[in-house]
């Protein structure tokens, strides 16, 4: 039997997508070859690329026999943009998959019953649903670019004629509408000036706009840059676009650690957001969900499953601006916020004074430090929520809470794979998986939010 080799090329049957959307499917040698664009039941053609000990990767050149759930792609970039890698993929199909993937990943990582997983609550509408886009800033032809990169590589993926005609389609329009507008702003500035590596937007659910320009010391990221007129003349220029109420800058650290710090260039600093009531102040080096129709889902499915009666302690690890703490503590005795972030715990102390709440405080630092200190000298919740980065949370956590007898813990995750891998581990701390509510916040991609909800039913044995 003949060996792959780079260039060849191949039919395959394609029997799965993976956690990234990129088809699956076997060489006749029984290697696995991954296919991006490529949909579960179809019979295509591919070119093999990159070639590994265990796996393939192809390129699809022909589609032989479509799926039923293959359609029409809507923007004309999706093909090379690296955003939007299941928009070929019917919504209703793309939503049972994602369903799917946390059910194989709780059975195969976490070890527990996939039946305990909900089917996903999808959106009624989905598109430009996010409130945060980060576009890339090159200047080619003696144009200035704002695009994306295509996937897995830094070639940039711009509208047509090198603008913004082709707007992204899963930012919120108002964004689409200020980059097209920095974009110019950009295009007038000297041509010996320096530009920012990154423009970031987000916006809040009340319209304001905040713009981020983001670089390496000396560009046009910070108070490091060369021409500190030119900074001073784009952030005057960007802060008279309609909707935008503060230009801040960041710039980036030299050298292997990374990091920078952020100065505000006009304006106030930050945006205010509206949810469900309660009001958000975000400054740009904050964590805030990048969905607000969805994260009022994801935050009342919390508020759900920490079933509180008011006379709790609930502690939220990993709180951000206090989103979570803020929704739950209206019904609870008091909430501890932890979060790494300082600029982040300011901007909960200040949510919870901005909302009149007075049964939070917040603690900056290390979440495995901090909550671990504090359960040590006695803290014990009854409650914990956890809404930790892609990479899950560290062992000390998780051993924290335990430690700390908390009968409920409320999980909240945009990875299934590493989710599974602490419920695993909260299993053998005594905890029980009750249930697994997956919610689509990232349509048109491979991402996929959840909350668990875990109670303490003892150790084995004991």
């Amino acid at each position: 039997m003949k060996h792959l080799r780079p260039g060849q090329e191949i039919k395959l049957q394609i029997t799965d997508i993976n956690r990234y959307g990129d088809g699956i499917g076997r060489a006749e040698d029984g290697m696995v070859v991954f296919v991006p664009g490529a949909v579960t039941g179809e019979r295509v053609t591919a070119r093999i690329g990159e070639l590994r000990k265990r796996y393939a990767r192809g390129t699809l050149l022909e589609i032989v026999i479509p799926s039923e759930h293959r359609v029409a792609t809507v923007c004309g970039l999706a093909e090379r943009c690296g955003g939007c890698n299941l928009q070929h993929i019917a919504y209703d199909e793309q939503l049972r998959w994602k369903t799917a993937l946390v059910r194989q990943n709780m059975a195969r990582i976490g070890g527990v019953d996939e039946g305990v997983v909900r089917d996903i609550i999808g959106m009624p509408d989905p598109w430009h649903y996010r409130n945060n886009v980060r576009f890339k800033v090159q200047r080619q032809a003696g144009k200035v670019i704002l695009g994306f990169f295509a996937a897995e590589s830094h070639r940039l993926v711009a509208g047509i004629d090198g603008g913004l005609a082709t707007p992204c389609l899963l930012a919120h329009r108002e964004l689409s509408r200020v980059a097209g507008a920095v974009q110019a702003l950009l295009e007038e500035s000297p041509a010996g000036a320096a530009l920012p590596e990154e423009v970031m937007l987000r916006r809040g659910s009340t319209g304001e706009i905040m713009v981020v320009l983001m670089g390496k010391p000396g560009s046009a990221a910070g108070a490091g840059m060369q021409n500190t007129d030119v900074l001073a003349w784009l952030s005057g220029e960007i802060s008279a676009i309609p909707g935008v109420v503060t230009v801040v800058g960041y710039a980036r650290t030299g050298g292997k650690k990374t990091g920078g710090r952020y100065q505000t260039l006009a304006g106030r600093g930050y945006i205010e957001d509206e949810l469900d009531g309660l009001h958000f102040r975000i400054s740009a080096a904050s964590f805030y969900q990048v969905n607000p129709s969805q994260t009022a889902v994801l935050y009342k499915q919390v508020l759900n499953y920490c079933d509180l009666r008011g006379h709790e302690e609930v502690a939220d690890a990993y709180c951000g601006v206090g989103a979570i703490a803020l929704y739950v503590a209206r019904y609870a005795k008091a909430v501890q916020g932890y979060e790494v972030v300082p600029g982040a715990v300011r901007d909960a102390e200040d949510n919870a004074v901005l909302n009149g709440i007075k049964n939070t405080r917040f603690f900056a630092g290390a979440v495995e430090r901090v909550l671990t200190e504090h359960v040590n000298k006695g803290y014990c919740p009854e409650v914990v929520v956890l809404d930790p980065p892609r990479s899950g949370c560290r062992p000390e956590v998780l051993d924290a809470l335990a430690q700390s007898g908390a009968g409920r813990v409320v999980y909240v995750s945009c990875d299934p794979a590493t989710l599974a891998r602490d419920v695993g581990y909260l299993h053998r701390l005594g905890y029980r998986l009750q249930e697994v509510q997956p919610v689509d916040m990232f349509p048109q991609t491979g991402h996929v939010e959840c909350v668990v909800l875990m109670t303490y039913c003892g150790l084995k044995g004991k």
